[in-house]
């Protein structure tokens, strides 16, 4: 029998903002509107000449082959409901198959349940999708044999020449949940932020439209962390943090939100002159520098569309190649607000001075000095890491403090009075405890927390040739570094100037960047093994672990007719 996949028309298209008295539920999922027949769509060329879609001159180009994206994307930020998946095609992003509406379901269902029946959901329609792909590409040439599913997929892909476009489409099939009402609630809190992030980009001559890339990256929520590291509004992973900002374990700008806006001014300004146009710039921001250097060496493109069609290195994976296309949609939300969310209400912009100090000083302290509550001045200065908070270390001479607006001048007069008890030339020395293992060595441990050994070895009283024994406790001293980056030297300035080694630093941080590093061989094992569980497909393993559907079938010896198993164990590629 041909697999079937019942999607009755409904009015999902209305969006969030005007549910149904009784919403549909996952078992009676809503569809989208199929594209217009073959007959009303323009001839197009094979591969057609990459186009504009407005002005050419824009810093940021609406390119016609990327225009269904951003429609997608649209939808996504401005319409589609947290409590709704859109299954499509990663492939084709715009080829929606089906809008699954959980808006009933929530009433019904605790969270957790809900996560549990709403992932099951999604999976199930996944398989029938995948089911209904192969059979189309099967009988793409006779379309009078299909049922009603397989023609309205058929129908789909109207627009698509490519004989090949169900099989590509085959294992890139994915769900998307909804963000309109995260997105509300982020244009809502940007206003707290957005008015001195602008001032900011301005200063370094940079558009202001690239303030929006927090509504793709955090939704403008300063405690926002990834899975695989990325923290703060801008996401910033540590690896790039270190060169922009001060990561250590007193500090971690990441989470301030004017200092990591700071920060990523610069890092957007240094990918635009490595790449020359934002759109490759800000995909930049999402993939590397370096990647997208190395994706325009490998396939002579010029353009973002060029490497969206021809770049094929596994990690310039679904997510970078919808970037760009995040960003314009997001910001036309942003633009366009009324007509998605109605009246935003945006919150106040926080004002406050910037002081700085030159001693090491409690964090209680400064806080005292500045007359703010405890709940003011964390969320003026989120960025210090828990041991400041609680005064087991000191807040670092050199880093920007911010005060409530009006009282830096009260704030300089008390912190002149300071006594010796308050204010102090060094760190408080608190350590970490490590207990060595097998094969740990001085050197190891000095590279591992960031601190040379002649630390290790003072802080331990032991002798430069001293060898570590299994089992033993070495006490670590506390890693700090300077904060890269520009420094305000003085109140009123109206740009933040740079110390000779700071512009020293960041120079060198610029040519590192610059140059390819030669690759390594990796020492990681060529497979993990996954568990297959009930329900899942390849498509939704392939996506778990960000390969190819075709590399799990090659990894196992699978044919595109082979059926998987509760409970079978893949080999799935690092």
């Amino acid at each position: 029998m041909s697999p079937t996949l019942s999607l009755p028309p409904t009015a999902a298209e209305a969006g969030p903002a005007a549910a149904p008295s009784t919403p549909p539920t996952a078992a009676n999922p809503a569809a989208i509107p199929v594209p217009p027949p073959p007959s009303a769509i323009p001839a197009m060329a094979a591969k057609p000449l990459v186009t504009v879609a407005d002005d050419p001159a824009s810093p940021f180009p609406r390119y016609a082959s990327m225009q269904p994206r951003v429609e997608f994307w649209t939808k996504v930020f401005g319409q589609y409901s947290e409590l709704q998946s859109v299954v499509h095609s990663a492939e084709y992003t715009d080829k929606v198959y089906a809008v699954l509406d959980f808006r009933g379901d929530a009433v019904r269902m605790d969270r957790f349940a809900l996560a549990k029946w709403r992932s099951s959901e999604e999976e199930r329609v996944k398989a029938q999708v995948e089911r209904l792909l192969k059979s189309v590409h099967e009988k793409r040439r006779n379309p009078e044999t299909m049922n009603a599913d397989e023609r309205r997929i058929y129908d789909l892909y109207a627009d698509i020449k490519d004989d090949d476009r169900f099989e590509k489409a085959m294992g890139t099939t994915r769900a998307q949940r909804g963000l309109h009402e995260r997105t509300e609630a982020a244009l809502a809190t940007s206003g707290k932020y957005l008015p001195e992030m602008e001032r900011i980009f301005r200063g370094y001559g940079l558009p202001v439209k690239l303030t929006r890339l927090p509504l793709v990256e955090s939704s403008f929520n300063v405690e926002a962390y990834s899975k695989v590291g990325a923290a703060g509004l801008w996401q910033f992973m540590p690896s790039s943090a270190k060169i922009y900002m001060r990561l250590d374990n007193l500090v971690d700008d990441r989470r301030d939100p004017w200092t990591s806006t700071d920060a990523a001014a610069r890092h957007l300004r240094d990918d635009y002159r490595a790449l020359g146009a934002w759109p490759l710039a800000v995909t930049a921001y999402n993939h590397g520098r370096g990647g997208i250097a190395r994706g325009l060496r490998e396939t002579g493109g010029a353009v973002l569309p060029d490497l969206i069609r021809d770049y094929k290195a596994k990690s310039f994976g679904f997510a970078s190649k919808n970037f760009y296309a995040e960003f314009l949609a997001a910001a036309d939300v942003e633009r366009n607000h009324q007509k998605h969310f109605g009246e935003v209400t945006r919150n106040t912009p926080m004002a406050f001075d910037v002081v700085e100090t030159k001693h090491y000083v409690p964090y209680e302290t400064l806080r005292r000095l500045c007359g703010a509550d405890d709940e003011l001045f964390r969320k003026l200065n989120p960025a210090y890491r828990p041991e400041v908070i609680e005064g087991k270390l000191y807040v670092p001479p050199g880093h920007l403090i911010r005060v409530p607006a009006g009282s830096a001048k009260t704030f300089e007069v008390a912190y002149s009075r300071l006594d010796a008890g308050e204010r102090f030339d060094n760190q408080r020395l608190m350590f970490l405890l490590h207990r060595v293992k097998r094969g740990e060595t001085l050197g190891k441990l000095a590279r591992q927390y960031g601190v040379s050994q002649g630390e290790i070895i003072r802080a331990n009283g032991l002798k430069k040739n001293s060898k570590l024994r299994l089992g033993q406790v070495v006490k670590v001293p506390p890693h700090a570094e300077s904060r890269p980056g520009p420094v305000t030297v003085a109140l009123g300035e109206s740009k933040p100037q740079q110390t000779r080694e700071q512009k020293q630093a960041e120079a060198m941080a610029e040519k590192r960047a610059a140059t390819p590093k030669p690759s390594k061989k990796s020492k990681k094992p060529p497979y993990r093994v996954h568990k297959v569980t009930s329900g899942q497909t390849l498509s939704s393993i392939a996506a778990r672990y960000d390969v190819s559907v075709a590399e799990l079938r090659a990894a196992n010896g699978l044919k595109k007719s082979s059926v998987i198993r509760t409970g079978q164990k893949l080999k799935v590629p690092n």
